[in-house]
């Protein structure tokens, strides 16, 4: 069944054929949501390690001026 020729089935068929499609959408989101929310903790953990280089080699400058 599409949606263009939906209005051909009777309105139990219909019902259920909308639910299932949300309830398929929802599973899509759901999983894209999982995946958006692992990319954003590698690139926090990527932009954490990131500035304890940075701090790092500051450190190192600062302790290297001071010898």
């Amino acid at each position: 069944m599409t949606r263009w020729n939906a209005y051909q089935r009777s309105s139990y068929e219909q019902l259920t054929f909308h639910r299932e499609r949300r309830a398929l959408a929802r599973e899509d989101a759901a999983r894209l949501n999982a995946h958006a929310s692992g990319f954003s903790a590698i690139q926090k953990q990527q932009a954490i390690g990131m500035g304890d280089i940075s701090s790092r080699i500051a450190m190192a400058r600062i302790i290297s001026k001071r010898v």
